[in-house]
């Protein structure tokens, strides 16, 4: 005996959506992951070719030395000396600190006239740019300027310190 089946009748007609009836979220996440995606790889591009240039470096513009009236800074370095004096003389100033003080002088008048910065310079220094006025007084400074104590004559000193501005040519 032959079974016989029958099927009930289904409808399998389908309708079609409308594409606009889909959600929207998916598809702006997917836009804007692209998007990202795009910008990402942009400025990658920008860096990698930034990274690459050579760095422009601006030059500085060259330091040119313009001496004053060489009278008028003998004159105020004269001065100078003769303050060393009057406060050595007056015993407000020790030995240590006059040769100090005349030290400082003798390299900034050395600086003021040729532009060196004699200042910074040790003694060693001070005889390889041979600036053999200097390089001989600061010598002679150097004991009574680091030791304890010293026999070198102070008022010398001062007279030393003086000749040399005053011969400075």
């Amino acid at each position: 005996m032959p079974q016989t089946t029958e099927t009930p009748n289904i409808d399998v007609s389908v309708d079609l959506q409308d594409p606009f009836s889909y959600m929207l979220t998916p598809i702006i996440i997917i836009g804007i992951v692209i998007l990202l995606a795009a910008a990402a790889l942009i400025l990658f591009e920008i860096y990698r070719r930034n990274k690459n240039a050579p760095i422009k470096v601006k030059e500085p513009k060259p330091v040119v030395f313009k001496p004053k009236d060489k009278t008028q800074i003998k004159a105020e370095y004269l001065e100078k000396v003769e303050k060393i004096r009057a406060a050595y003389s007056s015993g407000a100033m020790d030995v240590r600190t006059a040769h100090q003080e005349l030290s400082a002088i003798i390299r900034m008048f050395v600086h003021e006239m040729t532009g060196i910065n004699t200042q910074n310079f040790s003694l060693t220094e001070l005889k390889a740019h041979k600036i053999t006025s200097i390089s001989g007084l600061i010598e002679e400074f150097y004991a009574p300027e680091f030791a304890q104590r010293s026999e070198k004559d102070t008022i010398n000193s001062i007279n030393d310190a003086r000749k040399v501005i005053e011969s400075w040519n």
